[in-house]
């Protein structure tokens, strides 16, 4: 929520977590990506134009060592009042050290 606020300027909600708290949905009412983007007819279907943002959270997950999906399943291009990114835990990454990698 906060990293959304402070780099796109826009509140986001985080809803539905699941009971084993290893999926959510961000929900923007508000999205800063698409003010002036209008998708042509032949598009609208194929073309998901806010997933940067699932690449974004994707590579911050990433970097804290979580390995997610994340998809756009609401989108205000295609007709839905709101933006929604479904994110789901895959995995926790670990770090292994290389054998005599530790070595300085």
């Amino acid at each position: 929520k906060v990293g959304f606020k402070m780099f796109f300027g826009v509140t986001a909600a985080v809803v539905n977590f699941n009971p084993k708290k290893q999926s959510f949905v961000i929900q923007l009412e508000d999205n800063p990506l698409i003010d002036f983007v209008e998708l042509p007819a032949h598009l609208k279907d194929k073309l998901y134009y806010s997933n940067l943002l699932c690449g974004v959270i994707r590579g911050a997950l990433e970097m804290v060592q979580m390995k997610v999906e994340c998809k756009i399943k609401k989108c205000p291009l295609k007709g839905d009042d709101i933006t929604e990114i479904k994110v789901k835990l895959q995995e926790i990454l670990t770090t292994e050290i290389p054998v005599g990698g530790g070595d300085f």
